[in-house]
């Protein structure tokens, strides 16, 4: 499975969690939205207030890992079915610091000008 070359270095910048890197994906306006079956959604605006979650979102993990198991890609839309491994660093809800957490997921990416404009995490 071939991916666009902007969302194969999202998704290794967040494996690694590196923030200036996942950063450097995004447009200056993107859209950034997790919806999540627990009720807790969220929407936000713009490069900077994408950076302030992902450094947040970073911390809250000592591990984290999404793995891709198909894609469907039409030219500028991509949605993924997504297989995300983490290891909370506190105790977030019902996951609990130091055991690892599994959950599948669905991601919807948009592109435009070489960067994601748009990117919607179902949970």
């Amino acid at each position: 499975m071939t991916l666009p070359a902007i969302i194969q270095s999202y998704l290794d910048a967040y494996n690694r969690k590196d923030i200036a890197a996942l950063v450097a994906c995004v447009a200056e306006d993107v859209v950034f939205e997790n919806v999540s079956n627990s009720g807790q959604s969220m929407k936000i605006e713009g490069r900077t207030a994408f950076a302030k979650l992902a450094e947040q979102s970073a911390t809250m993990f000592t591990t984290r890992h999404q793995a891709i198991s198909n894609a469907v890609v039409d030219d500028s839309r991509v949605a993924l079915e997504v297989d995300w491994t983490g290891t909370p660093a506190i105790d977030l809800g019902p996951m609990k610091a130091g055991e690892q957490v599994a959950m599948r997921g669905a991601s919807f990416m948009t592109i435009a000008d070489g960067k994601l404009t748009r990117i919607v995490d179902l949970s």
